[in-house]
């Protein structure tokens, strides 16, 4: 009977101590991370000031969203969120400091649905696999807002998946070989701030739906969107485009619409459209443009074109657009022609030049003679030909 009491003394002692031991480990995992407020209303870990230096390991169970905000965070490391698989929205807000996203930083978030970059002007480039690994399960939304992203590295996003919604405002902004390659769906991709466009940017990835770019200036090189397919809108608008390589929007395939859209455009070079296999339509519309001298700047395989309200340096090498009523009067000349419409213009300056040359051409006395000579003897030989056949049939 002792031994059975000592035996359960000691039970009750060890269980005594497992639980004491078992609590503060489940306060210190619930309890709100040092420098952090936690909200359990809207369940939002806040971060913020300068005190804040590093990311927190962890966060209390049941809370989703994670601000970093007005703190001394520079580097978004390697697997910083492994620990944090039910986060659904982390943004970072006004850190000064912050310039580096470690490549896998996200990995392993699989319901995130927001990642939100907002001022964070010392963020100016996007490394290599920075946005791979995430394995999100929802559409997710990745956002820079005000933070002057100047380079985006090959293969950043490389097997990124179902992503609702890609907007990157850069300033300066270089877009590598490759850097929005291999991605599995993409709904919407804004770009602003593009100052130069390397060829092959989309190699290998499928399912964008619309692919914007705006506010920027740039060339566009051969094979610059090739690879991109099963798009719905690929739109460049309010962009200075010096100029537009042949075969620029070569290996695009399965294509809605390209469209470009209140531009300033230099030369548009023949064959620029030439090689877009299953294009539906290409817009081409309310842009200013310097060099379009021949047919081949727009030819292309699409179903239908629409080349409207575009302010053009009007020339006599335009001659060609008239063959094409409706686009030479809904297309105009620069305010060196007072704005009139591109066949107004040739039928007025290009036509009077045809015919001034025609009656050059009729004072010349040695052509003249000769053509009116040759002239007479063609019709001779003919009158001589037909009495010959009519004397034949008398006989």
């Amino acid at each position: 009977m002792r031994f059975t009491n000592g035996t359960l003394f000691w039970n009750l002692i060890i269980l005594l101590l497992f639980l004491l031991h078992l609590r503060p480990t489940n306060a210190l995992r619930d309890t709100c991370p040092i420098g952090c407020q936690c909200d359990e209303d809207t369940q939002k870990v806040t971060c913020e000031g300068q005190q804040v230096v590093t990311l927190p390991d962890r966060l209390p169970s049941g809370y989703e969203q994670l601000l970093i905000r007005n703190s001394s965070v520079r580097t978004i490391e390697k697997n910083s969120f492994r620990k944090m698989e039910k986060l659904t929205q982390i943004e970072f807000e006004n850190n000064p400091n912050l310039g580096t996203i470690e490549k896998l930083a996200f990995k392993g978030l699989k319901k995130i649905r927001l990642i939100k970059f907002t001022a964070c002007p010392g963020l100016t480039e996007l490394q290599k696999n920075s946005f791979s690994g995430i394995q999100n399960q929802m559409g997710l939304k990745i956002i820079f807002e005000r933070t002057p992203i100047h380079r985006i590295d090959g293969h950043t996003f490389r097997h990124a998946q179902n992503i609702r919604e890609l907007t990157i405002s850069g300033e300066e902004l270089a877009l590598s070989r490759h850097c929005f390659a291999n991605i599995n769906q993409l709904d919407f991709l804004t770009v602003s701030g593009v100052v130069l466009i390397e060829p092959e940017i989309f190699t290998n990835s499928t399912r964008f739906h619309v692919v914007h770019f705006k506010n920027s200036q740039f060339d566009i090189p051969p094979n610059t969107f090739s690879s991109l397919s099963h798009t719905s809108h690929l739109l460049i608008e309010h962009t200075k485009i010096p100029s537009i390589a042949p075969d620029a929007f070569s290996g695009l395939t399965t294509i809605q619409v390209i469209e470009l859209h209140a531009c300033q455009l230099g030369t548009i070079s023949a064959r620029a459209f030439a090689n877009v296999e299953n294009l539906g339509e290409l817009k081409i519309l309310r842009n200013t443009i310097g060099d379009l001298d021949t047919s081949e700047s727009i030819m292309s395989r699409a179903l239908k074109t629409r080349v409207e309200e575009n302010t053009l340096e009007c020339n006599c090498g335009m001659k060609w657009m008239t063959s094409v009523e409706e686009m030479s009067d809904i297309n105009f000349c620069s305010t060196t022609a007072s704005f009139r419409s591109i066949r107004s213009f040739v039928k007025a300056k290009c036509s009077h030049i045809s015919k001034q040359v025609s009656r050059k051409s009729n004072h010349l006395p040695s052509t003249s003679g000769v053509s009116s000579t040759f002239s007479n003897v063609v019709l001779f030989s003919f009158i001589l030909s037909r009495v010959f056949d009519d004397f034949r049939i008398f006989l």
